[in-house]
């Protein structure tokens, strides 16, 4: 037997590298791949059949940041999966990969066999759809796939039973709603968002996030100074919104206005990438709307940040070809999501032609410091499905110090709406369907980067399972689940997405 090679932190490269000796000799290569989170008895009788089918065992990695089970996973990282596993007298060379699939791996190691588990032997019954990818990598290189008949273990499983990664009321939440609800029964909602036809209108915007190092007070004048250090764009507002739900499955467009900046719209398309019919108005009388962030670079702390928008009243014309777009689009779809951030897109016009509809009208109204607390629901004379949170209901209320349970059905009675959200943060959220009960949903989040973009995830996925009817606690559970990984990430880097979402609940379901 070959000496074993012990992790350390040899690339995927290299370990390509070191077998090429090994391969001269004629050894045989096989291959599996995974996250290996917690090793239990299932994965070393998988590893111990695995090596069986060749000389040489080769074990590939999902790094950390992509690995698709949840707030809260991995609970090892990447280098201490690594060193596990290359403890193993079976395993011969451990290395992570750069991405999600085993795909890169294979077509680097080209393996004699590609060794996976039982229960990826029915392709149709893999949700990412990867082993069918991986199996075409694997012939293409003139390898076979091979799969072990090891015992069916979870880690996922045994993790949500002894290890959960939540705060105790969440742990206790999500083991009561597995009592009551099956995996197929969970997922099966997610698959009935493909048939919608979606419009989300609102404010476009791109977020700007800038990182600073704080110099300290100027010797000449009284003012603080900054030395930039890095900067990111983002699409943000109802373009987030959009690409959420296209992310979801659903066919989706979007009516917004930008400015005559031709860059901006160039940056808008090209983000947009395809997956959202995009219906611009371009106006020559305001901008598009950028909102510049300034982090600190040892806290990530936003210490100010800057807005770039037109605050007065809608042009005349701008608004009229705006009512002339939405008008021509309505008719098409099934569901309206109402991205209003106050900003002036809203017009009383646009809001009495989106009440005066038929469809479902989801709203989410945001208060923030570029409307000054001006932007309440109650704009809306006609909603099907609010989405708040706890300060903007407050607002709207005129009340401060109201619980959950009475923010709640008096939203609903302030909108008319048969379905509301309400969140609050670090609390979760609260619920509402037909029968008027509240039901309460401890937050998943356990890690906190950043809440911008939170809201408009959480918004997204909450009304198009509410324009499928999915039971109110399925909804929260969704919501909750994408809020958690929106707030783990910087604004709006990444973008829902119905398989890794559906990988998210299959882990939680376990």
């Amino acid at each position: 037997m070959t000496s074993m090679i012990r992790y350390t932190n040899q690339s995927l490269l290299g370990t390509v590298e070191s077998l090429r000796s090994l391969r001269v000799q004629g050894r045989k290569v096989a291959h599996c791949h995974g996250v290996f989170d917690l090793l239990h008895p299932g994965h070393l009788a998988h590893l111990q059949e695995a090596k069986a089918q060749g000389d040489l065992l080769v074990v590939t990695l999902t790094p950390d940041h992509l690995v698709n089970k949840g707030p809260g996973r991995p609970i090892f990282t990447e280098s201490q999966r690594a060193a596990m596993l290359s403890a193993l007298e079976m395993v011969d060379f451990v290395a992570v990969t750069t991405s999600a699939t085993a795909v890169e791996a294979i077509n680097l190691l080209k393996p004699d066999v590609f060794v996976k588990g039982p229960d990826y032997a029915i392709e149709s019954d893999d949700l990412t759809g990867n082993i069918s990818i991986e199996r075409a990598a694997v012939e293409a290189i003139g390898g076979q796939i091979y799969f072990t008949q090891a015992p069916a273990m979870s880690s996922s499983n045994l993790i949500n039973a002894h290890l959960s990664t939540y705060a105790s009321q969440a742990g206790s939440w999500l083991k009561d709603f597995r009592s009551t609800h099956s995996e197929s029964d969970v997922l099966q909602w997610l698959q009935r968002l493909a048939d919608l036809r979606v419009l989300v209108i609102g404010e476009a915007i791109i977020d700007e996030y800038v990182v600073c190092e704080a110099l300290g007070k100027s010797s000449k004048d009284p003012v603080l100074a900054f030395r930039e250090m890095s900067s990111e764009r983002q699409i943000g507002g109802s373009l987030a919104v959009a690409r959420h739900c296209s992310g979801l499955g659903a066919q989706v467009c979007c009516l917004f206005r930008v400015g005559s900046n031709p860059f901006d719209t160039e940056f808008i398309t090209e983000q947009l990438n395809g997956g959202v019919k995009a219906h611009m108005v371009r106006s020559a009388h305001e901008p598009t709307i950028v909102k510049r962030r300034y982090l600190d670079n040892v806290t990530e702390n936003r210490v100010f940040e800057t807005y770039i928008m037109h605050d007065e009243s809608p042009d005349p014309s701008d608004d009229q070809q705006t009512l002339e777009t939405l008008r021509r689009l309505i008719d098409d779809v099934d569901l309206i999501l109402v991205a209003d951030y106050g900003h002036g897109l809203l017009s009383a016009a646009l809001v009495a032609e989106l009440t005066s509809s038929e469809k479902m009208l989801a709203v989410n109204t945001q208060s923030n410091a570029g409307n000054r607390g001006f932007n309440t629901v109650s704009r809306y004379p006609r909603v099907d499905f609010v989405c708040l949170n706890g300060s903007e209901v407050g607002l709207e209320l005129r009340r401060r110090h109201l619980t959950m349970n009475e923010l709640v059905p008096q939203i609903r009675e302030r909108t008319g709406a048969s379905r509301a959200i309400v969140t609050e943060g670090a609390r979760g959220l609260a619920c509402s369907g037909a029968n008027g009960e509240v039901t309460h949903i401890p937050a998943f989040a356990e890690v906190v980067r950043d809440r911008v973009g939170a809201g408009d995830a959480l918004f997204a996925v909450t009304a198009l399972l509410t324009a499928v009817d999915a039971p109110v606690d399925v909804t929260g559970f969704y919501g909750n689940l994408v809020g958690a990984a929106s707030v783990a990430e910087l604004g709006n880097r990444s973008y829902v997405d119905a398989t890794r979402l559906m990988r998210h609940a299959v882990a939680l379901m376990k």
